[in-house]
C-alpha cells in the first residue's frame, strides 16, 4: 500500500517520534511518506513554529495527496490540531474519495469515538499504533474481519465500532529505531537533522490530577536499556549528521540506575553529542552525583515540570513531591552547570489569580528560565471531573491553546477566577518577566506582533514600555544575525 501520513502545524519544532516510529514499522512491506507541516524549517525542539495561511496549507496537503496518489491516509492528532485535523481530513477526502482514512494520536487516545463520529473517517487507533496499523493494513488489504485488532474503531452496518483494549508495546527494545528519512521536513533539509528527538521510555505511575499521559501511554513505565538508547543515537548521528539530541520522554530519570548508565555510555563511547531533556524531569529525583554526570556526558539543559509555586495548589494537583525536593533538584543541576527551565501552568484546579502570581517570584528566586501553559482540562483526568462539578465550560478544549500566542482563550472559568482575570494573569506573568515575543503569535509581521504587545504592555506604564523597546530592539538585532548566519 501507498501510505502517507501527516504531523499538523503545532505550536512548537520537533519531529513527531510517533510518526517516525509508524514509519519504521510500515515501511518494509509498505511506501510511506510523511507530511510534515509542524515542521516547515527544521528546527530546534520546541522553537516557535509559525502558523501556516490556511491557503498555504491547503495547497501543501493536495499538491502532496497529487503526487504521492496514497490508498491509506493518516494523521496524529494532539488535542489541539483536532479541528484542523478535521478540516484536512475533508480537503482530502473531497479530491480523493475513495483513500481510505485514519487519526491516531494522543486525542484520539482520549476521545476516538467522538472524534470518528464527528469527522466521519475510515478508522481511529487508540493506544500505540505500531502493531495495530500492520494488522489493518493487513486486514484492508485480504478484506478480513476487523473485530480482533485492539485500540481500533471502525464503521460496521453505519455505526461506528469500538474495539476493546489498546495496544501497549511491553519490549521497547524489540521495535525499530524511528525513521525520518520519509518526512518531507528531513528530506527539504538535505536528510540532516540538527537536533535528533529520542523517546527511551513510555508510560507514567504518577498520577498527577491534571495530566493525561497515563491515559495516553498507560499507568506502568516501560522503558529501554541503556545500550539500545545509545546505538539509536549512534546509527542517528551517522545517518543525520545531527550536532545534539533531546530526550522527549516524560519520565525519563524514573530510574536513576538507567540514567546513570546512560551517562556512562555516552561518554565511554564518545559521541560528543550534547542534549536536552525537552519535556521535563522529575527534580526530586536527582543526585548531585548524577547531576555532575549528566553534565559530563553533554547535558546542556533540562526542563523540569513545577506547575505551581502555591503550595495549596501544587499539593491539589498530586504531583507526589513536596517544592523543596525541587528546589534542592534546581540547585545540583545548577551546581553542575547544566541550565534549568521550568514548567509552569495556569489556572490550575484550586488555583486563583494570586496563588498564579507566585511562580514569578519562585521563577526569579531560583534563578530559572520558565514558560507557562493555560491549563486545559483533559477527559478521564481528576481535573476533568473537578472542573465539570466547579467551573462554567466556555468552549470545547478542541483547538484550545495551551501557549505560544495571543490567542489564549480559557476553556472555563470559576466564581473566583473569571476567564478574563485568568487571560489578564497569563499575560501579566510574561510581561513581569521580559517574556515578550510569547505575547504574540510568531508568524505575524514585525509591526503587527510588536504593536499587540505594546497594547498589552502600555498599561504597566513607563519602565515597562521602555524595557518592551529594547527587547524589541535586541530581538531584531538576533534575528538579523539568525539571517546573516543562514546565507554564509
Amino acid at each position: 500500500m501507498k501510505i502517507m501520513l501527516l504531523d499538523p502545524p503545532g505550536k512548537n519544532k520537533g519531529l513527531n517520534t510517533g510518526l517516525g516510529y509508524l514509519s519504521a514499522v510500515l515501511k518494509k512491506d509498505h511506501e510511506v511518506r510523511v507530511l510534515d507541516l509542524n515542521n516547515i524549517e527544521i528546527g530546534i525542539c520546541g522553537d516557535p513554529n509559525p502558523d501556516l495561511p490556511v491557503r498555504s496549507l491547503e495547497e501543501r496537503v493536495l499538491r502532496a495527496v497529487e503526487e504521492f496518489n496514497p490508498d491509506l491516509f493518516g494523521i496524529s492528532i494532539k488535542t489541539f490540531t483536532a479541528d484542523i485535523a478535521r478540516h484536512i481530513f475533508d480537503l482530502v477526502r473531497a479530491k480523493r474519495q475513495k483513500v481510505a482514512t485514519i487519526a491516531g494520536g494522543p486525542h484520539i487516545t482520549l476521545d476516538g469515538l467522538n472524534f470518528i463520529k464527528e469527522s466521519k473517517i475510515d478508522f481511529t487507533i487508540q493506544g500505540e499504533g505500531e502493531f495495530t496499523i500492520i494488522e489493518l493494513c493487513r486486514a484492508i488489504k485480504e478484506k478480513s474481519d476487523l473485530g480482533s485488532i485492539k485500540g481500533l474503531i471502525y464503521w460496521r452496518n453505519g455505526e461506528a465500532v469500538q474495539n476493546p483494549g489498546s495496544s501497549k508495546i511491553e519490549d521497547l527494545n524489540g521495535l525499530p529505531f524511528p525513521c525520518y528519512d520519509s518526512f518531507s521536513s528531513v528530506i527539504d533539509n538535505g536528510g540532516r537533522l540538527p537536533e535528533y528527538p529520542i523517546l527511551t521510555s513510555r508510560g507514567c505511575p504518577y498520577k498527577c490530577t491534571y495530566c493525561s499521559m497515563p491515559k495516553i501511554m498507560g499507568n506502568r513505565w516501560r522503558y529501554r536499556a541503556p545500550e539500545n538508547v545509545v546505538k539509536e543515537l549512534q546509527q542517528a548521528k551517522e545517518k543525520y549528521n545531527n550536532t545534539c539530541f533531546a530526550v522527549v520522554d516524560d519520565n525519563f530519570t524514573l530510574n536513576l540506575k538507567r540514567v546513570d548508565r546512560v551517562c556512562d555510555l555516552l561518554i565511554s563511547e564518545r559521541l560528543n553529542l550534547e542534549w536536552n531533556c525537552q519535556n521535563g524531569i522529575r527534580a526530586d529525583r536527582l543526585r548531585e552525583d548524577l547531576a555532575g554526570k549528566m553534565k559530563q556526558s553533554g547535558c546542556r539543559y533540562v526542563w523540569i515540570g513545577i506547575e505551581n509555586a502555591d503550595e495549596e495548589v501544587f499539593h491539589a494537583i498530586n504531583k507526589g513531591e513536596k517544592l523543596e525536593d525541587i528546589e534542592t533538584g534546581i540547585k545540583h543541576l545548577q551546581k553542575a552547570g547544566i541550565r534549568v527551565g521550568g514548567f509552569f501552568i495556569t489556572g490550575l484546579p484550586y488555583s486563583s489569580r494570586e496563588a498564579d502570581l507566585k511562580s514569578v517570584d519562585f521563577v526569579r528566586e531560583n534563578g530559572i528560565d520558565a514558560w507557562w501553559f493555560n491549563f486545559i482540562p483533559y477527559p478521564h483526568t481528576e481535573s476533568w471531573d473537578w472542573v465539570q462539578r466547579n467551573g462554567r465550560i466556555l468552549r470545547s478544549i478542541q483547538g484550545a491553546l495551551q501557549y505560544g500566542s495571543n490567542d489564549i482563550d480559557p476553556v472555563f472559568e470559576t466564581d473566583n477566577y473569571s476567564r478574563d482575570s485568568r487571560i489578564n494573569t497569563y499575560n501579566e506573568i510574561h510581561i513581569r518577566l521580559g517574556y515578550f515575543d510569547r505575547l504574540a503569535d510568531p508568524s505575524l509581521r514585525q509591526c503587527d506582533k510588536w504593536s499587540r504587545v505594546f497594547k498589552k504592555v502600555r498599561p504597566y506604564g513607563f519602565n515597562v514600555t521602555v524595557s518592551l523597546l529594547m527587547f524589541i530592539l535586541k530581538y531584531n538585532i538576533r534575528l538579523a544575525l539568525k539571517r546573516i548566519r543562514k546565507t554564509v
